[in-house]
């Protein structure tokens, strides 16, 4: 059902963008970048080609693109884009909460009372007063978050007009982690505007931390006065791990750039703070940028790979193999080698499916960065540092790049969409998978230990 919701929203937004009145008449970037295309287009129209990246893009939540989202597409154009990027978004919650209690029909009564706890429903009637709430609550954030963004423009001799679009596709671009940008140089010219980056920071931070948690935040708020609210262990983990990811990223970028913002002598202290803070907030997994992405260390790009192949929360906006996950996989592996019996998180027990689930999910999504990369650097002269780059952006649905994406040849391109795609609906599909399949079985084959290391 998601694919196919997905594949159809990504086909009409297609046919839209490809329509002349969704272009402006501008070059496909300003300066006249070349850029591959190919296949038919209407009179005026876009071509195939960047029509089908771009509705992939927005409705993948990814934001990589191949022409100039402020220049190239019309108003309409933008309303388009804006319409895919919350289909994407908003439609994964609902999806991965309708899952949610699908799932729970297969479980034990003590594990469906976990899943209740959680997303407040047992039965699908339950669902849809919890899936309204949840999309109310994410269009409400998204219209707050708005205002100061629409203020700030409109002191910027925007008119009114001009500064409700602008605030508004920001908005919706930051809560769904998408990073697409009305401005040609994503955030660069706002990047010491404390007014539109922390609003645009804190969508992010919120979309990034998926369903679940925030269905918890609001049910806990709603019951504050009757009791104290017991946080799931979900909950606990993305909330611990956004938190750890960010300081993280945040230290390591401010010490591995501080000196290269330092040599433009335009930046003060808090500036670079607040440039190094969005630059760690960004890559999971919203794919806006403070600063140029050319000028970065080889170190940093590393660090923004790890960054952004972790990504965010499960079941949002976000991508990326999951906070979750990889905290799943490091709790294993300190439990091997301290010869623990289980792996233990804020005094739970996580089961061994779980585990198994965590190593797949990570496995898969290597394989695919390793291949995709190895693939695209054949077909293109750029090297391993920023194929790779790319791979995870569009795999984690990022759209963070190194500028090499608007260059990339059609089956490059064909492959960075296939990414993009696999990144927005895999893990979720990956997850319904091992969650619903017959786990009894008759009988087990003999034990054996193969030498491992």
């Amino acid at each position: 059902m998601a694919l196919l919701g997905l594949g159809i929203a990504i086909s009409v937004g297609t046919v839209l963008l490809m329509l002349p009145v969704a272009r402006s008449g501008a070059p496909m970037w300003p300066g006249n970048v070349p850029v591959a295309v190919a296949g038919p287009s209407i009179a005026g129209g876009a071509p195939l080609s960047v029509a089908l990246f771009t509705a992939t893009s927005a409705t993948c939540v990814t934001g990589l693109i191949v022409v100039d989202t402020a220049t190239y597409w019309s108003t309409f154009g933008h309303a388009v884009i804006a319409m895919l990027i919350e289909i994407g978004g908003l439609g994964a919650m609902t999806f991965a909460a309708l899952l949610a209690v699908y799932v729970a029909h297969r479980l034990s009564l003590s594990q469906r009372l976990v899943v209740a706890q959680i997303t407040g429903a047992l039965t699908m009637s339950d669902m849809r007063g919890f899936v309204k709430r949840i999309v109310r609550m994410a269009l409400i954030v998204q219209v707050v978050l708005a205002i100061p963004l629409v203020i700030d423009f409109y002191s910027r001799s925007k008119s009114l007009g001009e500064a409700l679009q602008w605030g508004t596709f920001f908005s919706i671009s930051a809560f769904n982690n998408a990073g697409f940008s009305l401005e040609t140089d994503s955030l660069i010219p706002f990047a010491t505007d404390p007014f539109i980056i922390l609003p645009i920071s804190i969508l992010i931070v919120i979309g990034g931390l998926g369903f679940p948690v925030l269905a918890e935040i609001v049910h806990a708020f709603k019951t504050r006065k009757k009791r104290r609210w017991a946080w799931s262990l979900n909950a606990r983990l993305v909330v611990h791990g956004t938190i750890g990811l960010i300081l993280t990223g945040w230290l390591l970028i401010t010490l591995l750039e501080w000196s290269s913002l330092s040599q433009t002598g335009q930046y003060s202290a808090a500036d670079k703070l607040l440039i190094t803070l969005f630059t760690a907030i960004s890559p999971r997994t919203a794919g806006f940028n403070s600063m140029d992405i050319a000028t970065q260390s080889d170190i940093t790009w590393l660090v923004t790979d790890i960054l952004m192949f972790i990504g965010a929360g499960p079941a949002g906006t976000a991508g990326g193999v999951k906070i979750t996950t990889m905290l799943v996989l490091v709790f294993l592996v300190l439990t091997e080698i301290r010869a623990g019996q289980a792996v233990q998180l804020f005094g739970s027990r996580i089961g061994r499916s779980t585990q198994r689930a965590a190593i797949t999910v990570l496995m898969i999504a290597f394989s695919l960065v390793v291949g995709a990369t190895a693939i695209i650097m054949v077909l293109t002269p750029w090297g391993m540092d920023a194929v790779l780059y790319e791979v995870i952006s569009a795999l984690s649905t990022v759209g963070l790049t190194t500028g090499i994406t608007p260059q990339l040849p059609i089956a490059a391109q064909l492959i960075i969409c296939a990414l993009m795609f696999f990144g927005r609906v895999g893990p979720v599909a990956v997850a319904t998978v091992l969650t619903i399949r017959p786990d009894t079985k008759l009988y087990e084959l003999p034990k054996e230990r193969p030498i491992i290391g």
